[in-house]
C-alpha cells in the first residue's frame, strides 16, 4: 500500500509539473502548449482524490466532495468564453465555492466538538480576516454584476482558512501546519485568479495561480491525512 501511495503522489507531482510547463509555454505564445493544459488539468484532482482515499485509513468524505468541487471548477474554467458572457466562470466559481464550504464542514467535524481547541489559535485566524478585508474592496471595484458572488466567495475563502485553526491541538502539529499553509496557498491562488479574471492579466498569471492552487490542494489533503 505504501508503494501505491508513493506512486500516486509521484504521478500527481509529475503531471502538476507538466501542467505548469504547459501553462508557462502557453503564456509565451506557443499555441500547441495549450493542448498540454487541457490534457493535464482534468487529471490533477482525480489523482489526488485516489491518493487521499488510499492513503487515509479513516476517510473523511467531506474532503472527497470538496476535492470534487475543485475538479468541477477546474473543468468549467477551461471552457472557452468567446462571447464574454462569463457563464462558465460563474458555474466554476460556484463549484469552487462549494468545495471551500465542504472543506469548512470537514474541518469542523474533524475538530470533534472543539475539545482540543487552543484559544490562542484565534491569532492565527486574524491574518485571514485581514487578507479578506484588503482583497474585497480592491476586487469588487471591477466585478460589476458579480460583486455579490465575489463578496460571498471571499468570505467563504476566509472562513475556510479560519476553520483550519480549529484543528490546532487536534492530531499532529505537522498536520495542522500543512492545513494552515495549504489554506493560505489556496486563498492566494483564488485571489490571483480573481485579479486575472476581473482586473487585468499579469505576466505568468496562470502559472502562479495553478502552482499555488495545486500546492494548496495537496497540502490540505496531506494535512488531513496527518491529522
Amino acid at each position: 500500500m505504501n508503494v501505491v501511495r508513493i506512486v500516486l503522489l509521484t504521478v500527481f507531482c509529475l503531471i502538476s509539473m507538466i501542467h505548469l510547463l504547459g501553462e508557462y509555454f502557453s503564456e509565451r505564445g506557443k499555441e500547441r502548449s495549450i493542448l498540454i493544459r487541457y490534457i493535464t488539468k482534468p487529471l490533477l484532482i482525480p489523482i489526488l482524490i485516489v491518493f487521499y482515499v488510499i492513503a487515509n485509513p479513516s476517510i473523511n468524505w467531506w474532503i472527497v466532495v470538496a476535492l470534487i468541487g475543485g475538479f468541477l471548477g477546474d473543468v468549467f474554467l477551461m471552457i472557452p468564453d468567446p462571447e464574454k458572457k462569463k457563464f462558465w466562470l460563474k458555474i466554476g466559481l460556484i463549484s469552487f465555492l462549494l468545495g471551500h464550504i465542504f472543506y469548512i464542514v470537514a474541518f469542523i467535524l474533524t475538530a470533534q466538538n472543539f475539545n482540543h481547541y487552543q484559544w490562542w489559535s484565534v491569532f492565527l485566524a486574524i491574518p485571514f480576516v485581514i487578507g479578506a478585508l484588503i482583497a474585497h474592496p480592491r476586487m469588487t471595484k471591477h466585478t460589476g454584476d458579480m460583486t455579490i458572488a465575489v463578496t460571498a466567495y471571499i468570505i467563504v475563502i476566509a472562513l475556510m482558512g479560519i476553520s483550519t485553526t480549529f484543528l490546532l491541538g487536534f492530531g499532529t502539529v505537522i498536520g495542522f501546519v500543512l492545513l494552515y499553509i495549504g489554506a493560505w496557498a489556496f486563498a492566494i491562488s483564488d485571489i490571483l485568479n480573481g485579479i486575472g479574471k476581473f482586473i487585468n492579466d499579469f505576466k505568468y498569471e496562470r502559472v502562479i495561480t495553478m502552482f499555488t492552487y495545486v500546492l494548496g490542494q495537496l497540502l490540505l489533503v496531506l494535512g488531513m491525512i496527518y491529522s
